[in-house]
């Protein structure tokens, strides 16, 4: 595995990173832990998660994990989203359902479509962030997070005194290195006009280029963590829709080499194409199978390919 050079910061690290958000819901903790190590083995030393991940699992599953390599991986978790209300009816349907993938699948598509079952906003305030960290630190067992980030935050949030000298305290008694904000675009632009912020969490979108929108607005150097790489905006579903039905994109894309099906072709083109607009940065994905933890490492540890972002933008944008 490659590594990368974080601007501002002392961080080198994979330029992908194991993204934590299904661990302990659609992923059991079993199965988590073996991909987790299986993913530290190949290189992988980047490990995103928050307190509402995993229907309110994750950190508590991944801090086992954490406490056996810490002093080897770069660990960010959040504030400012919990589990819903329901969440004791969400677990024992992940739990049931588990055991058969089919159905697992099934559950997790419906969870997000149910407004109920999605993860809840709550007010950010100083005291919010003091004791959110001090329970992520508990459960994560460790004494400090790389990046602490506030997690899907207002623009107005950025703006009280109260939020930004909570942060400060976080960074002066050691218990995060950097601040991160991970959300909107929007959000992330008012973040970009204050200081404490080192990091950018951010979806990747091929059609509204947010990422170059926030650099072009940066003044100093800055890490960037892009995710939802085949979901924003149906990219991955437009990509394959796109080959399916429209022959000349698909023998374009097989005369650069990309001739499997459509679905494996779409993946791998927004995967390479989120390691070039993003090259000093980490690519978070979920890699608790085999199979994408492999293809995600092959593609993680070429270097950024621009031909294959170039036609990954050129097939979804075709009219």
């Amino acid at each position: 595995m490659r590594t990368i050079a974080i601007p501002g910061t002392d961080i080198r690290t994979s330029p992908i990173g194991m993204g934590c958000a299904s661990l302990g819901s659609r992923i059991s903790p079993t199965q988590g832990r073996r991909m987790l190590d299986a993913a530290f083995e190949a290189g992988v030393t980047w490990y995103d998660v928050a307190p509402s991940y995993g229907a309110g699992r994750a950190e508590d599953i991944l801090g086992p994990f954490i406490a056996m390599h810490r002093d080897r991986l770069f660990l960010c978790s959040k504030v400012g989203l919990v589990p819903p209300k329901n969440n004791g009816l969400m677990r024992l349907a992940y739990d049931l359902g588990r055991p058969l993938v089919a159905v697992a699948r099934s559950l997790s598509r419906q969870f997000r479509s149910i407004k109920a079952t999605r993860n809840r906003r709550i007010a950010l305030s100083g005291e919010l962030i003091e004791t959110s960290i001090a329970s992520s630190l508990r459960r994560l067992r460790t004494d400090h997070l790389d990046v602490f980030a506030l997690h899907d935050p207002a623009p107005v949030d950025l703006e009280r005194d109260d939020v930004l000298r909570a942060l400060e305290r976080v960074i002066a008694r050691g218990d995060a290195r950097y601040v991160s904000m991970a959300g909107t675009l929007d959000a992330a632009l008012k973040a970009a006009t204050l200081p404490i912020f080192t990091f950018f969490q951010i979806a990747d979108d091929p059609d509204g280029r947010q990422l170059s929108t926030l650099r072009d607005t940066l003044d100093r150097p800055a890490g960037f963590i892009t995710h939802s790489v085949l979901g924003v905006g149906g990219a991955r579903d437009r990509l394959i829709s796109r080959l399916r039905e429209r022959p000349a994109l698909a023998a374009e894309a097989a005369a650069a080499g990309y001739d499997g099906p459509p679905h494996i072709v779409a993946t791998t083109l927004l995967m390479r194409r989120a390691f070039f607009v993003n090259p000093d940065g980490v690519v978070l994905s979920s890699m608790f199978s085999a199979r994408h933890l492999a293809d995600n490492l092959q593609i993680a540890a070429e270097l950024p390919d621009q031909a294959a972002a170039r036609l990954a933008e050129r097939i979804l944008s075709a009219p």
